[in-house]
């Protein structure tokens, strides 16, 4: 038997109603800022997915910003699935407060892009053809994880990291936007 003596130096305590949703702007993960104060960042497009952005639990928390806000789109919005698995998700679960709508169904009355077959798509740039890549120098707001220059394709290209929530705002507005607007 394999005993183990835990030791804390420290123990934290923070108010998360407190907290605000972030991005990173470009070009670099550490060089973030409240999502609010860059709302007049006028953006070209959206990216929801990736391996890091691209979970179940990350279309269910963007179509619950779609369902809640019953708007279209501003922007053309991609969506690339992790896996296949959450491909079937996207397709197949329903959205909890939506009367059984699936992620997919949402997606689509808001005006975004089909949900793409899972592949790292934009995100590692590729070649010009590559799904949703970015060929000339826009503006968009990503739940990827990283946005250094040509990172989703053209090398003057602004990505700013978001959350799922802050990059459905987004969408909607045309503008990096506080999710709060439409989840309150």
């Amino acid at each position: 038997m394999i005993s183990f003596i835990v030791r804390f130096l420290q123990e934290y305590k923070f108010d998360v109603s407190k907290l605000e949703p972030l991005v990173a702007k470009p070009h670099s993960p550490d060089n973030r800022a409240l999502a609010r104060e860059c709302k007049d960042v006028k953006i070209d497009r959206v990216y929801i997915g990736s391996c890091t952005g691209g979970k179940t639990e990350d279309f269910m928390a963007a179509a619950k910003v779609f369902l809640a806000s019953g708007k279209k789109v501003k922007v053309p919005t991609f969506l690339v699935p992790a896996t296949q698995k959450v491909w079937m998700d996207v397709y197949s679960l329903p959205v909890p407060g939506s009367g059984g709508k699936t992620c997919s169904q949402i997606f689509e009355e808001a005006g975004c892009d089909t949900p793409a077959s899972p592949s790292c798509g934009a995100c590692l740039g590729g070649p010009r053809d590559t799904y949703a890549r970015m060929n000339e120098p826009q503006v968009c707001v990503s739940t990827t994880n990283r946005n250094f220059p040509g990172r989703m394709g053209h090398k003057e290209g602004q990505v700013y990291l978001a959350s799922p929530y802050t990059a459905a705002a987004s969408a909607l507005t045309g503008f990096v936007t506080d999710p709060r607007e439409f989840l309150q």
